[in-house]
């Protein structure tokens, strides 16, 4: 999971808000059953210190946000009277939270909410395509059709040499009407920087355009048995397929740090001292949590994001004056997010994504191996 959006987050030590909320709209009070829930986590976060100028700020995003769709949660986290990260996620929180403190308490989003994917999609068939943009909320928005120009584009059921003309006059109609769309879908990947490209359609005109696209497109390809109608259907195909390729990026990644694990290389490390070091040393490429263990403990953390040490003394030492102690989840993630590495929830939550226990719950996949005694 790219953590790059939690950027502003990793600039200041708090205090912070945050608040997980149930925003289900599938009852006829569910409007007043929000206002309740705001109002009980208003209340908390005011016994513990809370501002009014931050308060007020939540109360405003409360209110004004458009209602869900059936059931669902929200995060919010809020600092100095505004608002920085405001987050639908698709079920409401297991347990309501409002906490003030020097950090946000980031790990229950992360592990319950699907991870943002943007994805190209594309309807195709013989006369040209439909391409749509899919983007966090995994619902896909047409951006372009595409008419293809030439014709004749259907086949007729007979024989002799001059409907073999008029059939293979109608195969080389597919295959440039297929190329006009290809050389649209290789713009909307380039300009979108998706990650990845579904395909609908019937099976031949699927594989006629995956043969017509550049490299790039072509490289991030994955074809959709569904939603060739559009609709619900394609809407539904997109989230399933979309579903499939955060497993498939987490499960590699367990791959890679169970591969490093077994070298002994220094590439792969566990547990919460020496995951520690990798992240004051912004040695970090990947920080795997398992939301699954409980990890009561506190480190202490300084302005500068990547310095984390579970002692005050470890932070002088390494040139950082200690400024807060926080819970150790809170700390990891703002180092990593702080140092550009990835994370990779895995137990807990909704990722049932579970390979060897780590040691306290905490591995990390680094770039390069730490010297001896960091």
């Amino acid at each position: 999971m790219d953590l790059r959006f939690l950027n502003e987050l990793t600039k200041h030590v708090g205090p912070f808000a945050t608040v997980y909320l149930d925003t289900s709209h599938d009852t006829d009070d569910a409007a007043r059953a929000i206002a309740l829930r705001w109002a009980d986590a208003r209340e908390r976060l005011a016994s513990e210190g809370a501002d009014a100028g931050t308060l007020d700020a939540l109360e405003t995003a409360v209110e004004s946000a458009p209602p869900a769709v059936g059931r669902a949660g929200r995060v919010l986290v809020a600092r100095g009277s505004r608002v920085v990260l405001d987050r639908a996620l698709p079920e409401p929180p297991v347990l309501p939270e409002a906490h003030w403190g020097p950090l946000p308490d980031l790990l229950p989003a992360l592990v319950d909410q699907p991870e943002p994917v943007t994805a190209v999609v594309v309807r195709v068939d013989e006369t040209g395509g439909e391409i749509l943009l899919a983007g966090p909320d995994a619902r896909p928005v047409v951006t372009e059709q595409v008419e293809g120009r030439e014709h004749p584009v259907h086949k007729v059921r007979s024989g002799g040499w001059s409907h073999l003309a008029m059939q293979e006059r109608v195969e080389e109609s597919w295959r440039r009407n297929t190329a006009q769309v290809a050389e649209r879908v290789d713009r909307h990947v380039a300009d979108a920087g998706a990650s990845v490209l579904l395909v609908a359609g019937d099976p031949r005109a699927r594989s006629r355009l995956i043969d017509a696209l550049g490299e790039r497109s072509a490289s991030i390809v994955v074809q959709l048995e569904g939603g060739g109608a559009g609709g619900d259907d394609l809407a539904a195909a997109v989230a399933e397929a979309l579903r499939d390729v955060v497993t498939s990026t987490r499960l590699a990644v367990l791959d890679r740090y169970e591969k490093a694990a077994g070298r002994g290389d220094g590439l792969a490390v566990q547990g919460v001292g020496p995951v520690l070091a990798a992240l004051r040393a912004e040695a970090v490429d990947t920080l795997l949590l398992d939301a699954g263990v409980h990890r009561d403990g506190t480190v202490w953390i300084s302005r500068e994001p990547a310095q984390v040490a579970e002692a005050p003394a470890d932070l002088r030492v390494a040139g950082s004056d200690p400024t807060a102690e926080v819970p150790v989840d809170a700390a990891m993630l703002r180092a990593a997010a702080g140092s550009g590495a990835g994370f990779v929830p895995i137990g807990g939550g909704r990722t049932g994504l579970v390979r060897r226990p780590l040691d306290d719950g905490v591995g990390a996949l680094l770039r390069y191996p730490l010297p001896a005694g960091a």
